[in-house]
């Protein structure tokens, strides 16, 4: 009796778009999903600050939206306080615009993992950014 319980509410709360077990909603998810579709017909594409973003991918198992930049310069690792502090930067700019659909989908359950590559594909450093981070 309780698992057909537990049943009939994961597939009302599924059906009804709500989080199960911290997933975000099926709705944000397709979202995603085409946002990520859409973004690889423009691929590549000049991000500003010598940076190319040459792919971009979704991770349906982490729900995560995953972008590849490259550095069209040469570039040395970052220390550990410039990545922190080019993480901080992106959470300002996210929350500066709290309408964005960038925003919704973190806040949602969505994270974004932006992986930093050399001009020769070597890696160099990531940032994720999550919903707790949003707070």
């Amino acid at each position: 009796m309780n698992k057909f319980i537990i049943s009939l509410i994961t597939a009302f709360a599924l059906g009804a778009g709500v989080p199960v077990f911290g997933a975000p909603p099926l709705s944000v998810i397709q979202k995603a999903k085409e946002q990520v579709e859409a973004a690889r017909y423009q691929l590549p594409v000049q991000a500003g600050y010598g940076l190319t973003l040459t792919q971009v991918s979704y991770d349906s198992q982490t729900y995560t939206i995953v972008y590849r930049y490259h550095y069209n310069m040469y570039v040395e690792k970052p220390t550990p306080e410039a990545i922190k502090e080019a993480k901080l930067g992106i959470v300002h700019m996210m929350k500066a615009n709290p309408n964005s659909e960038d925003y919704q989908f973190v806040k949602s359950g969505i994270s974004f993992h932006y992986n930093y590559y050399t001009e020769n594909g070597q890696f160099l450093y990531a940032i994720k950014i999550i919903s707790a981070d949003l707070k």
